[in-house]
């Protein structure tokens, strides 16, 4: 049995590369690993693939926006939150980020690829949308009354306080940030310090406390980008080759490791987004 073919299809994929990411050298193995894009299909903290790339693949220069990593899931999110992707050199990505059950940020997901980026494109996820509240009727025995509040805040995620004059519980500050120590369907508890003691809070004092006028905003999420193509990534040789791109402090670097150099590749195996041909 040959191990590999240069027509770009799984079946001609390299049957040794699957040992790259720990797994036996069958043709299963490497069937599965070929194209894939799943992180931490493999090895946690990655993204391992297997593509065979052309000549022209190879020689693409300025390429579409292929993923997006999260850096940072933030919390306090409510809502999908908006996108924005800004440099990069090229144009017309775009992308939006799904919120999940715990107000953290799960994935973001590219609507258009764009084309011709030379770099990583910034990307900046909105933040989530602020959590209101009545600094006076909803402060009571060193809580505050927020609907759903751990479907939003988990115990150790941070939130910055934010109010007014008329409507600041006694015991927080505008513009500080506080830890939450306590939270369930109807309430949080909050301290100055992550795992701390929770902090006494009392409603505002006064009878004209402005409804609904004290606010606290989790953190915002953040991401990377990876872009596709040839040059602008490293890729050297037609043949056959491996993809990893890296999360948490690697996030977003993406490194190829030729396995098989070779004069041409014949087919395409429908990886345009990852390595376009033009």
């Amino acid at each position: 049995m040959s191990q590999w073919g240069k027509n770009d299809v799984a079946s001609n994929s390299v049957i040794w590369a699957p040992t790259n990411v720990k797994v036996g050298a069958t043709r299963a193995n490497a069937n599965t690993l070929y194209g894939n894009t799943t992180p931490d299909a493999y090895i946690p903290g990655r993204t391992d693939g297997m593509f065979g790339v052309d000549t022209t693949e190879v020689n693409v220069n300025g390429g579409p926006v292929a993923q997006m990593t999260i850096t940072f899931a933030g919390s306090g999110y409510n809502a999908n939150a908006s996108v924005s992707i800004t440099g990069g050199g090229g144009s017309d990505a775009a992308a939006n980020a799904t919120v999940g059950a715990t107000g953290r940020i799960t994935s973001v997901n590219i609507s258009n690829a764009g084309s011709g980026y030379v770099n990583s494109p910034t990307v900046a996820i909105d933040p989530p949308a602020l959590i209101i509240f009545n600094g006076n009727t909803a402060v009571s025995g060193n809580t505050i009354a927020i609907t759903s509040a751990n479907s939003k805040l988990l115990v150790g995620d941070k939130v910055t306080y934010a109010g007014n004059a008329t409507s600041t519980p006694v015991g927080l500050n505008d513009s500080v940030g506080y830890y939450v120590t306590f939270s369930n369907s109807t309430v949080i508890a909050l301290s100055t310090t992550k795992g701390g003691a929770n902090l006494a809070i009392s409603p505002a004092s006064g009878t004209s406390t402005t409804a609904n006028g004290a606010t606290l905003r989790g953190e915002t999420a953040t991401a990377v980008s990876v872009v596709g193509g040839g040059l602008n990534k490293g890729i050297a040789h037609a043949g056959w080759v491996m993809r990893t791109v890296g999360s948490g402090g690697r996030a977003g670097r993406v490194q190829y490791e030729t396995l098989v150099a070779m004069g041409s590749m014949t087919g395409d195996g429908s990886d345009d987004t990852i390595l376009p041909d033009a």
